[in-house]
């Protein structure tokens, strides 16, 4: 299917490098559909984060080179969602092997036990009240979203049980072990986010889940 009319006209526009509101128009028309359509072929379970990121990244990548796009062969929608998939993917990929990489936030002794979510018993996450309200502080400010705060929150009082963390998701519909799966890619994005923003503070966090 060929690009659309609008498709072609926004992308003509994109191509001349002269109207600065052309890429806007496109973003506010594709991007919505692009985020649906690969959260719909990843998964409805799938973090959300994942996949929106994938279709910022695809829209990024036409925009930086819009003439690897041609419109006699594909819809302008089509094409973009075949690169944002192929960036989730990688994406996705990288991330798991990050994860499995990331045996300092894990305890290597339950690292292999199949379902099994643990951190380490957090012998001193930090050294005071204060250190604690600090941290919780930033949480409020570095998560927007209600279920990632719970989980920061969760993650710096030293929670461990995968329930206290499943009974967040809330999501009867899915598995225990696809329960597991997200809990531990979100923790794993939560407490890298919390490293890059804390520094000095985050590594008697990381240190006490080693």
């Amino acid at each position: 299917m060929k690009a659309t009319a609008q498709e072609y006209d926004l992308h003509q526009r994109i191509l001349a490098r002269d109207d600065p509101v052309a890429f806007a128009q496109l973003f506010e028309s594709l991007y919505p559909s692009l985020v649906q359509e690969i959260q719909q072929r990843a998964g409805w379970n799938t973090d959300s984060t994942l996949t929106e990121e994938a279709a910022l990244q695809a829209l990024s990548e036409y925009h930086e080179a819009p003439a690897r796009y041609d419109p006699d062969r594909a819809s302008l929608h089509h094409y973009l969602a075949m690169v944002a998939y192929r960036d989730f993917q990688n994406a996705r990929k990288k991330e798991l092997r990050v994860q499995a990489h990331q045996v300092s936030l894990f305890d290597p002794a339950l690292r292999n036990i199949p379902g099994n979510l643990a951190l380490t018993e957090p012998a001193a996450i930090v050294t005071s009240q204060d250190q604690i309200a600090e941290l919780l502080h930033l949480v409020e400010k570095l998560f927007h979203n209600p279920i990632e705060r719970r989980v920061a929150t969760l993650i710096i009082n030293g929670v461990h049980t995968p329930e206290a963390y499943i009974q967040i998701l809330d999501n009867k519909n899915s598995s225990h072990e696809e329960q597991i799966e997200r809990i531990t890619t979100l923790k794993y994005r939560i407490l890298k986010r919390l490293r890059r923003n804390v520094g000095k503070q985050l590594h008697n966090l990381e240190g006490s889940t080693s």
